[in-house]
């Protein structure tokens, strides 16, 4: 294994750029050691709040990793099914839709994934069999890990 200060990930049908990324090597290839639920997750987020139009590969990996069919997100940005499918089949092309489409889709993407977390986050309290006292006040250990942002889509 060995660190790459960039790593260009191509999985998702287009390029994600990793920083400071560990990667492994199998049968002479290099692949990122990453856990890839937390790469799509950022990568999801990182895409919602970026200042570019989508492509179609990025729409396709949106609609996928929201587990939302054409149907679902045709009804609430209001377009039909089809064109949708067809924007997604636009590649690495920009889709067409309209800036206001594209508002309500990315809007309908983040409650879902605000969701997600809010439910992912219930669960872990939920969990919890006890609250501990601290012997005294500590700083709360974050890993710096967590908390950069490793990519950009």
């Amino acid at each position: 294994m060995k660190t790459l200060v960039t790593y260009t990930f191509k999985g998702f049908g287009f390029e994600v750029l990793l920083k400071n990324v560990v990667v492994k090597s199998v049968d002479g290839e290099d692949y990122p050691d990453v856990d890839m639920n937390e790469l799509k997750r950022k990568t999801a987020k990182a895409l919602l709040t970026s200042p570019t139009r989508l492509t179609g590969h990025q729409l396709k990996f949106l609609r996928a990793y929201l587990k939302l069919s054409c149907d679902a997100i045709s009804g609430k940005i209001h377009i039909p099914a089809s064109t949708l499918r067809l924007w997604e089949n636009k590649g690495s092309a920009f889709t067409g839709l309209s800036a206001e489409q594209e508002k309500a889709f990315r809007i309908l993407a983040i409650c879902q994934i605000l969701d997600q977390e809010k439910n992912d986050f219930s669960i872990e309290v939920s969990l919890l069999k006890e609250f501990k006292s601290p012997p005294r006040i500590e700083a709360l250990d974050l890993s710096s890990r967590d908390l950069s942002s490793t990519m950009t889509g």
